[in-house]
């Protein structure tokens, strides 16, 4: 059974619609107006937060030089009191450094989802995921997924970690505890 939306949740999801346009219009101002000033932006997937409008400001700046074609879109919406989970779509052009990575000229897609917490109809909270691996295979820096599952990937990927359990300590301590207990 499903309950119909207080007041405030419908706000809410109006605020989470609302900004979209400001995204698509590279309006870095105009998506920060929907930003509360003591806004949090947890990035999970870049291990990186960001604390008030004026480092948001920052990321979504850099943001947009890296991708200055960006679209944002938002597809499925939850709304419960002053949370609402949204899962989105950025789709743009790599022409700007991206997670460090110099431009590559490629079309990307990064799919997310955000968890936003909302104080009088302005953002307060938002910790987003995207995947990292994938938008890394998009650039072209990580072979596909599925070139991994054939007998040539899979020796490729079994050398590689061997050579990395060799060279760093965790993966010495690792071996030598597969070793000590196959004793």
């Amino acid at each position: 059974m499903t309950q119909a939306l207080t007041e405030t949740e419908q706000r809410n999801l109006r605020t989470v619609e609302g900004v979209h346009p400001s995204w698509n219009r590279g309006d870095v101002e105009g998506v920060l107006a929907y930003y509360d000033d003591h806004i949090t932006w947890k990035n999970v997937a870049l291990e990186e937060v960001y604390e008030g409008k004026a480092a948001v400001r920052e990321f979504i700046t850099r943001l947009l030089t890296a991708l200055p074609d960006l679209t944002f879109t938002g597809r499925y919406k939850i709304a419960r009191g002053d949370n609402v989970s949204e899962q989105w779509t950025i789709r743009g052009t790599h022409l700007g450094t991206f997670m460090g990575i110099p431009a590559t000229g490629r079309a990307i897609e990064i799919f997310g989802m955000s968890m936003l917490t909302l104080r009088d109809g302005k953002f307060l909270r938002d910790e987003f995921y995207f995947d990292t691996g994938a938008v890394m295979r998009q650039m072209g820096l990580m072979p596909p997924l599925a070139a991994t599952q054939g007998r040539a990937g899979r020796t490729f990927l079994w050398l590689a970690v061997t050579a990395l359990n060799a060279l760093t300590r965790g993966g010495r301590r690792a071996r030598a505890a597969r070793r000590a207990g196959a004793s």
